[in-house]
C-alpha cells in the first residue's frame, strides 16, 4: 500500500517515548536531572567520597532544616507572596526553646508550646498586614527579618549557648537504631524495602483503578522506567544510610513534614484552595474562597515550620547563637524555585522543593569536599538560582510532544515537507534578488508569506502528531 509506513524499531521507540515524557514534563523532572548531574560531578571529583555512606548521611542531615523551610516557603510562593523573615524567625524560636530549657530550666513541652504560640501570633500578624492592610509581603517580612534578628541577639545575650538536654542531643545527633547485622542497620534497610513495596503496590492499584474508571494510564514503557528508577534510588539511599548509622531523627522529622504537607496540598480542600488563590486571587474570592484567611494560614504554616527548622538546626550544631539565621530564607527560596515553583504563583510541589533543598546543600557540601575556594560558593549558588528562574520562564508554556508520532509523521509527509522547505528557500532567494533590482517587491513578499505559511503548517502538523494517528498505516 502507498500509505504504509514501516514500523519503528522497538528500542528506538522506547527511547523516543522516554524522551517525550521528559520533554513534556520537563518542569517536574528538571530538578531531578539537575540533582543527578550534581551528584555525578561531585562523585567523580571526590573519587566517590561524595556519595559514600558517611558523607551522604551527613548531607541529608545538613539539608534537613533547609528542606523544612522550603516546604513552608512553597506555599508562600504559591500564593504569590514571599517571606524574608523566616531565617531569623527560625533562629530566634530555636534560641527561645534552648534558652528556656538550658538557662531557665523550663520543660521541653512548655518551651515548645510557648514558642508555638509566638509563631502563630507572628503568622497572624504578617498574614493580616499582607492580606488585609495590603502591605507588600516583601516589606512586612523584611521588617520582620530585622526585628527577629534583634530578638535573637537579646535572647542569646550575644553569646553562644550550648545545648546539653537529651531532647536536643537526640534530635541533633540521634539515630533510630545503632544495631547492625553484617555491617548494615537492618531497621533502616527493612524500612527502605517496605517503602519500595508500598510504592510499587500503590502504583499498580492506581493503574487498575484508572483502568476501571476509564482514565488513561501512562504507557507501560514510562511506568516501568519510572518504577525501576524509583526502586534503584530508594534502595541506594537505604543501603547508604544503613551502611553508616541508619535514619537520623533529623531525616525522620523532614520526611514526616514532607509527607504531611504532601497529603495536605494534594488531598485536602484547604490545600487545593491555597493553589486556587495563587492561580487567580480575584477568581478565588469570587468563588467564595476567603483569600485573607488563606494568606494568614499560609504565614502561620511558614512560622510553624520555621520553629521546627530552628530547633532542628540548634540541635544539629548543639548550640544556639546570634550568628544563626543568615541566608536561611534565601536557601529556602532558592530551593523552592529550583524545585519548579513559579514566581507568578499557583505552581509548586512539596516534594520538588525538598529535592531543590538537596540540590542547594549538595552544591555546598560537594564544593567543600572537592576543595573549592569558599568564595566561589555564593557565585555558583546564585548562578544556579538564576538558571532555575530562566528555566521556569522557558518551560512555562511548553507543549506536549510525541516523538514516536513525529517519527511516523515525518515519513508520511516527507515529500510535502521537502517541497515546502524548498519553496520557502526559493521564495527567499527570489525576494533577495528582487531587492537588488528596481522590480516591485510586493509579489515576491506575497510569495514568501505563502511559502512560510505552508512550511509552518506542515511543521505544526508533524509537531502535533501522535502515534495513535498512524496505527492503520504501520507496516509490521
Amino acid at each position: 500500500m502507498k500509505n504504509e509506513i514501516k514500523k519503528i524499531n522497538p528500542v528506538l521507540r522506547y527511547f523516543y517515548v522516554i524522551i517525550s515524557m521528559f520533554r513534556t514534563n520537563i518542569r517536574d523532572y528538571g530538578m531531578y536531572i539537575a540533582l543527578t548531574i550534581v551528584f555525578l560531578i561531585f562523585a567523580i571529583m571526590t573519587n566517590g567520597l561524595f556519595l559514600g555512606p558517611i558523607n551522604f548521611t551527613n548531607l541529608l542531615n545538613q539539608t534537613a532544616y533547609v528542606a523544612v523551610l522550603a516546604v513552608g516557603m512553597t506555599l508562600v510562593i504559591v500564593t504569590r507572596q514571599i517571606d524574608l523573615s523566616v531565617g531569623y524567625l527560625g533562629a530566634f524560636l530555636g534560641a527561645y526553646v534552648v534558652v528556656s530549657v538550658e538557662n531557665l530550666h523550663g520543660s521541653i513541652p512548655l518551651a515548645l508550646f510557648s514558642a508555638l504560640l509566638i509563631t502563630v501570633f507572628v503568622g497572624i500578624f504578617k498574614g493580616f498586614f499582607v492580606a488585609k492592610i495590603k502591605v507588600p509581603s516583601f516589606v512586612i517580612t523584611l521588617a520582620g527579618m530585622f526585628i527577629f534578628k534583634g530578638f535573637l541577639m537579646l535572647m542569646t545575650n550575644n553569646r553562644t549557648i550550648p545545648t546539653s538536654n537529651e531532647f536536643f542531643n537526640k534530635i541533633g545527633v540521634g539515630y533510630l537504631s545503632t544495631a547492625k547485622i553484617g555491617g548494615l542497620d537492618m531497621i533502616t534497610f527493612i524500612m527502605g524495602i517496605l517503602i519500595v513495596i508500598l510504592i510499587v503496590v500503590s502504583s499498580i492499584l492506581k493503574r487498575r483503578k484508572n483502568r476501571k474508571l476509564g482514565i488513561e494510564n501512562e504507557s507501560k514503557q514510562i511506568y516501568i522506567t519510572k518504577t525501576l528508577f524509583v526502586i534503584f534510588v530508594l534502595l541506594f539511599i537505604a543501603f547508604n544510610l544503613a551502611s553508616y548509622r541508619g535514619v537520623s531523627y533529623l531525616l525522620l522529622i523532614t520526611l514526616v513534614v514532607m509527607l504531611v504537607y504532601f497529603f495536605f496540598t494534594t488531598k485536602t480542600t484547604l490545600g487545593r484552595r491555597i493553589y486556587a488563590v495563587g492561580g487567580n486571587p480575584e477568581a478565588a474570592e469570587l468563588s467564595g474562597i476567603k483569600v485573607t484567611t488563606i494568606i494568614i494560614i499560609v504565614f502561620i504554616s511558614m512560622g510553624i515550620l520555621a520553629l521546627i527548622s530552628g530547633v532542628m538546626y540548634a540541635s544539629y550544631v548543639q548550640n544556639t547563637s546570634p550568628n544563626h539565621g543568615p541566608f536561611w530564607e534565601l536557601y529556602a527560596i532558592a530551593a523552592t524555585f529550583i524545585g519548579g515553583a513559579s514566581a507568578s504563583g499557583g505552581i509548586g510541589k512539596i516534594v520538588n522543593s525538598v529535592i531543590g533543598a538537596v540540590v542547594i546543600m549538595s552544591l555546598k557540601n560537594g564544593m567543600a569536599l572537592a576543595g573549592f575556594d569558599s568564595n566561589i560558593e555564593p557565585i555558583v549558588l546564585g548562578s544556579v538560582l538564576l538558571m532555575a528562574v530562566v528555566f521556569d520562564i522557558y518551560t512555562r508554556n511548553i507543549r506536549p510532544v510525541d516523538l514516536v508520532g513525529m517519527y511516523y509523521a515525518k515519513r508520511k509527509y516527507a515529500e510535502e515537507y521537502t517541497k515546502a522547505k524548498q519553496n520557502l528557500k526559493e521564495a527567499k532567494q527570489k525576494l533577495a534578488s528582487a531587492k537588488k533590482t528596481d522590480e516591485p517587491l510586493i509579489e515576491y513578499e506575497y510569495e514568501l508569506t505563502n511559502a512560510k505559511s505552508q512550511y509552518s503548517r506542515i511543521k505544526n502538523k508533524i509537531r502535533s502528531s501522535n502515534e495513535e494517528d498512524y496505527q492503520d498505516m504501520i507496516k509490521v
